[in-house]
């Protein structure tokens, strides 16, 4: 069985970040999004129709370019079996930020 999710996003919108979990593919239904990919050098520019499979533990972030954008993702058909490694690494690849904050004291 297939998972597929349906996202629209707006021009103001905040960029979005996510850990994907699982093989998954995204596909771009309407508009053109930019998409990042932590860990890859250039960021890519998807139009309508375009499609990027994602591997699992992968962090993106995607924004729009324009009003009413939409774009799916899907999970992948073939079984994906995860071993007690691959969830603990999931796991911290959710908690990792890169905000720290400093205090200081005088």
């Amino acid at each position: 069985m297939r998972e597929i999710r349906t996202f629209e996003l707006d021009r103001q919108d905040a960029a979005t970040r996510w850990v994907i979990d699982r093989p998954q593919t995204l596909h771009v239904l309407r508009g053109q999004i930019w998409l990042t990919i932590e860990g890859e050098a250039d960021d890519h520019w998807l139009d309508a129709g375009a499609s990027v499979e994602l591997q699992p533990f992968t962090t993106i972030w995607v924004s729009g370019a324009q009003d009413a954008i939409r774009f799916s993702l899907a999970s992948t058909s073939t079984t994906y079996a995860r071993t007690f490694s691959d969830m603990l690494r999931g796991w911290f690849a959710r908690r990792t930020t890169n905000t720290h904050v400093a205090t200081y004291r005088t």
